[in-house]
């Protein structure tokens, strides 16, 4: 037996004698499980010196043990036959990538000479598809597929030099005519691959400057590169990144692996289950599949079960030498000291993404420090880059980094960066809330020295806590788990203006809920009235369950009397009411906005009032009494304008917006088409500003009403057709309906001027008014 073919056995008896397995192996000598499997089955026939060096202080050789597996190394190198770089077999399995299988074979079909890379995180399966587009294309390359592993993960990956040598050789060149030069070898290698028609599949690229080398001159020859990291320095090249399979795909690439006959008995819910758990990476799909297709006993649900245990996902991702944890290690150990300390603590965040501020506040780094470290995380693929300067853990890859953080960081420190970042959160929030507070008139005033990253304008303050959402409702809900029910109440206090502004969001009754109970468990009995009429308010208004916002306002009424509050007595009034006429209780909403409206002007409340008056006006309107509700509508137009009485800016600057707007669609409902539209047209300016985007939807599709029946259709369809892009995002859906068939009445086409009796024809249809109460 040749030196070479020795080493394999060789290494595994020395192995096995050390009670080692590859993975352990692995993680000691820093040498990857593809580069220690291979040599063991005699596929890599001339491991490096330094590679059998590092295999040998693992493994705690004696000196004659050493030097025997260094001769059967070195007898590898010396007299093993040269073995062609065949690429390893395509998995019959595979599944999806549709869009980028056609990407290869538009470069195989473009000019020659191409040059290719495949990038994504660990386990999306990058080997995988250029194995399966090799396959389906070999016919087009008749000198042959060659594949060379890169071992970018070593701890030492090959050197381009060497790389040449193993191209070299097996592309026919005797090994002592190879150059020693690296110049002249690399001559030697750009004109050996200059005249074949080859793929040339380099696998599992280090970096830019151990491919570049490698990339073929002029010629016919097609290259195409895998790695986790972008390779953005490499000039010339095309380029692909590899996401996450979809959902469908995931579900079928399980049901190929365990078989069709076995899925067919297997719910499908629990399939999808499993993709998800699975976060849809096909390494831990092929993992799950195996795990599922080596145990019959197992049913998808049992393995579910496992599997919904987040500290045991990674753990029970296991199969033979196949270990989801293993690829997040070999990224993870070749980071720096400061993007490791950023990924591990990434695991806290407790939404889907994070940007440089945050990062810096888990940290301790300056944000370009942190940025810095967001970016190498990105280049190595343990991050996402997302849109805007945000970046994304998969699910998987957080769990490791959470397992990273508890080995390496004390409960102590854990906690520390913890509480700092919800405090950080937390304080951003109220600051980006009160500026839609009118009570701060629109500043951050009144509270702490904005920290790093406060907001400076309403315009920023929105678009914090828009980007920022599913971060700070989990640090609320952290500081809720943690007791700090006064931070809890101070956020949901600073975001009930706010609220009004993005009404689609879907978790405003959760923080008005977690807020009320925060300010029961402090007994502040004036504190919880306020905190359930936000409740009352966030049940009709944002939740659409008006029938259930009676309780809890009739509750903080209570509390208010108790206490001697008027003011949050006609707030519960003006609830009651809002939830009455959404349940079409017009006459009751009456009652209570009458209810409140002296409560309010006893203690100067003039935001409540104006209200108040407004769900009165509307209340009217909803019965049909219009010219009534005109007049209140009026009345409450005085009150803006009275300086003694009028409400706080910022309401009064939603407030004129929302009264144009109810006017305009009670003068549509009194068939009185042009002092409709001139309100309504005066009211869109005022409603877009105050980012109301349900109120900017209606007040377009009002509009789009009027100037149908003035027979101005050009200006009349172009309102509607933005009413339904809007309304189809935002809401409300009767609007969508609405806008949808006086489209269809007008007609597609754009006309050059009035339909003769598209007016006339529409006015003999009832308008439809449709009422919009802010508070």
């Amino acid at each position: 037996m040749s030196g070479g073919h020795r080493f394999g056995p060789l290494l595994r008896r020395h192995r096995a004698d050390a009670g080692l397995t590859i993975d352990e192996l692995s993680a000691v000598s820093r040498v990857s499980v593809r580069a220690i499997s291979d040599m063991e089955r005699g596929r890599s026939l001339v491991p490096r010196q330094r590679t059998v060096d590092a295999l040998i202080v693992a493994l705690g050789l004696a000196d004659a043990a050493a030097a025997a597996l260094r001769a059967a190394a070195h007898g590898g190198r010396g007299g093993a036959r040269p073995v062609a770089l065949a690429p390893p077999r395509a998995v019959r399995d595979f599944t999806g990538r549709e869009a980028q299988l056609r990407w290869v074979s538009d470069l195989v079909a473009g000019p020659p000479g191409g040059v290719a890379v495949v990038s994504g995180p660990p386990g999306t399966g990058k080997t995988a598809l250029v194995l399966h587009a090799a396959d389906r294309h070999a016919a087009a390359f008749p000198d042959g597929v060659l594949f060379l592993d890169l071992r970018g993960l070593d701890a030492a990956p090959p050197a381009p030099a060497d790389l040449m040598l193993r191209v070299l050789v097996a592309l026919g060149v005797r090994q002592e005519r190879v150059q020693g030069d690296a110049h002249a070898r690399s001559a030697q290698y750009r004109a050996a691959l200059s005249s074949r028609r080859v793929l040339l599949l380099l696998d599992n690229a280090a970096d830019e400057a151990q491919v570049r080398p490698l990339l073929p001159g002029s010629g016919t020859a097609m290259t195409i590169v895998t790695s986790r990291r972008v390779l953005s320095g490499l000039e010339a090249v095309e380029r692909v990144a590899l996401p996450v399979l979809t959902r469908s795909e995931a579900v079928t690439l399980l049901r190929r692996i365990i078989g069709e006959q076995r899925a067919a008995a297997e719910p499908e819910v629990a399939l999808s289950g499993l993709a998800e758990a699975c976060g849809d990476l096909p390494l831990a799909l092929r993992i799950a599949g195996n795990r599922l297709l080596n145990r019959p006993d197992w049913h998808t649900e049992y393995l579910l079960r496992r599997l919904a245990d987040r500290d045991r996902r990674l753990g029970t991702l296991v199969a033979g030498d196949l270990r989801m944890s293993a690829q997040f290690t070999l990224s993870y150990r070749r980071l720096s000291a400061p993007a490791a300390a950023a990924f591990r603590r990434l695991s806290l965040v407790p939404g889907a993404d994070a940007g440089p501020e945050l990062a810096a506040q888990l940290t301790g780094l300056s944000e370009p420090e942190a940025e810095a470290a967001l970016e190498e995380l990105t280049e190595v693929g343990l991050l996402q880059p997302g849109a805007g300067g945000r970046y994304r853990l998969h699910d998987l890859t957080k769990l490791f980094a959470g397992e990273c953080l508890v080995r390496e960081e004390t409960p102590r420190e854990r906690q520390r960066a913890e509480d700092g970042m919800v405090t950080w959160l937390l304080d951003t929030a109220t600051a980006a809330g009160r500026w839609f507070d009118p009570t701060f008139a629109g500043r951050a005033a009144g509270t702490a020295p904005p920290g790093p990253g406060a907001p400076a304008s309403t315009e920023e303050a929105d678009r914090w806590l828009e980007r920022e959402s599913t971060n700070w409702l989990g640090a609320l809900r952290l500081a809720f788990a943690a007791g700090w029910h006064t931070e809890v109440t101070t956020v949901a206090h600073a975001m009930h203006w706010y609220s009004e502004r993005w009404r689609h969001w879907g978790s405003w009754l959760e923080v008005f809920q977690m807020s009320a109970a925060s300010a029961e468990a402090l007994g502040d009995r004036r504190r919880q009235a306020i905190h359930l009429n936000y409740v009352a308010w966030a049940y009709t208004t944002f939740a659409q369950r008006h029938d259930l916002a009676d309780a809890p306002a009739l509750e903080a009424m209570r509390l208010a009397r108790e206490v001697g509050d008027l003011r949050e007595q006609g707030w519960s009034w003006v609830c009651i009411g809002a939830a009455a006429r959404r349940h079409g209780d017009a006459a009751r909403a009456q009652e209570a906005a009458r209810q409140a409206l002296p409560l309010f002007e006893a203690v100067a409340e003039w935001d409540g009032y104006s209200q108040a008056l407004s769900l009165l006006a509307g209340s009217l309107a909803q019965a049909g009494r219009h010219r009534e509700a005109i007049d209140e509508y009026r009345r409450l137009e005085a009150l803006l304008a009275e300086p003694s009485r009028a409400p706080s800016p910022l309401v009064s600057d939603i407030t004129a917006g929302h009264l144009l707007l109810n006017i305009g669609l009670s003068q549509l409902a009194l068939g009185r088409w042009k002092p409709a539209a001139d309100s309504l047209q005066a009211a869109l300016p005022l409603v877009q500003r105050s980012g109301v985007k349900q109120s900017e939807a209606r007040c377009r599709c009002g509009l789009g009403n009027a100037l149908t029946r003035l027979d101005r259709i050009d200006e009349a369809r172009t309102q509607l057709r933005r009413t339904v892009r809007m309304a189809r995002q935002v809401g409300p859906a009767d609007v969508v309906d609405q806008a949808l068939a006086r489209l269809a009445e007008i007609g597609p086409r754009a006309a050059a001027g009035p339909v003769p009796g598209a007016g006339r024809a529409a006015a003999t249809r009832p308008a439809r008014a449709s009422h919009y109460l802010t508070t």
